[in-house]
């Protein structure tokens, strides 16, 4: 919705400001029986000396001070240059305004600087003063504009290094793991080329919007599931509940994705105990719950492990999380010795 002129230019405040000085004292002295021309005379001496001022105020002082962040400064020079403006135009046109006062008053001794100054200052003072707000006002507005918009680049450039460094990592894992398989099964190797293709063609391709239907990151979590199973050739035991049939809703590609290849890379690989990943996803009042475990050879907790001992993976999903779902996510990571689990909530919006 467009904001009003008045909100976004100050020069027509200021001219509308000035027309309408002018003729109300062009009125006023008028209805006291003065000519036209000496009231319109009156009108332009005591208007045109305050709307000079506050165009100086306004486009010279005022965005000076506000980029050295000396409002006080300003406010006591603007009194200042208010009172002396004020008295020199009084001073100046003191003679005329006798004058045309002898005309219309029966005292004339009541026309003097100790009369006629109070109220051109506290006029000038007033109207400069409400200009000024209004220009500090589309000021502090153009500079939370531009703060907004330099900050939206910085996400946006943020997100992208993010998605960057995940997609590579990804690749040279599934990339190895597709050069082991080549050693025990050429077949499956050759399926799951055709696999890695179609699942890189959802990165390149898909995953480079803002936003997808969960479906198809579901699918894309299901193939990477079925690839690495038989990269491993079912040794693991992998149990997947799946939202059967997942509501028209969108999430941010790829944010789910470094959980569950974090699970596969750090399962166990007991010998004489059961190697376990459990993959559930399911919707719930607008709410997407996804929860992966893994079973995890003995070694210290979260809490006493080396920081950074995960790698890029969960710490660039940590921040696009925080960049793309704040306030609308809870994720929760807990490790035991035998145990690494991922907890995460988003609010999604459901159509």
């Amino acid at each position: 919705m467009p904001k009003p002129f008045f909100l976004t230019k100050t020069w027509p405040v200021i001219l509308i400001i000035w027309a309408m000085d002018m003729g109300l004292t062009f009125l006023q002295v008028r209805m006291q029986g003065l000519p036209n021309r000496e009231a319109l005379q009156l009108g332009l001496m005591e208007s045109v000396p305050g709307t000079l001022i506050t165009f100086i105020l306004c486009y010279w002082m005022l965005p000076y001070f506000i980029k050295h962040r000396k409002m006080l400064l300003f406010a006591m020079l603007t009194v200042i240059i208010c009172l002396v403006t004020s008295w020199i135009t009084v001073y100046a046109s003191l003679p005329t305004l006798c004058n045309s006062v002898r005309k219309v008053m029966a005292d004339p001794q009541a026309c003097g600087m100790q009369t006629m100054f109070p109220g051109l200052f506290i006029g000038m003072l007033f109207t400069s003063g409400t200009v000024c707000g209004i220009r500090f006002y589309q000021e502090y507005a153009k500079t939370m504009i531009d703060h907004e918009k330099l900050r939206n680049t910085h996400l946006e450039a943020e997100l992208t290094l993010l998605r960057d460094q995940l997609n590579p990592h990804f690749m040279f894992n599934m990339m190895n793991s597709i050069h082991v398989l080549i050693e025990r099964d050429a077949s499956q190797a050759a399926e799951m080329v055709l696999e890695f293709s179609d699942m890189l063609r959802y990165q390149l391709y898909d995953a480079s919007r803002p936003a997808i239907p969960l479906q198809q990151e579901v699918i894309y979590l299901q193939n990477y599931v079925n690839v690495e199973n038989k990269r491993r050739c079912h040794e693991l035991e992998v149990t997947c509940n799946w939202e059967p049939h997942p509501p028209l809703c969108y999430i941010s590609p790829l944010i789910l994705t470094s959980f569950v290849e974090n699970a596969f890379k750090h399962v166990s690989q007991f010998p004489d105990r059961p190697n376990f990943i459990r993959i559930d996803l399911f919707l719930e009042e607008g709410t997407l719950f996804f929860v992966v475990k893994n079973s995890k050879e003995h070694g210290p907790a979260a809490s006493e492990a080396a920081p950074g001992a995960k790698g890029i993976g969960l710490a660039n999903v940590r921040k696009r999380l925080t960049l793309l779902y704040p306030d609308q996510h809870f994720l929760r990571i807990e490790e035991t010795t035998d145990l690494f689990m991922v907890y995460l909530e988003i609010k999604i919006n459901v159509l």
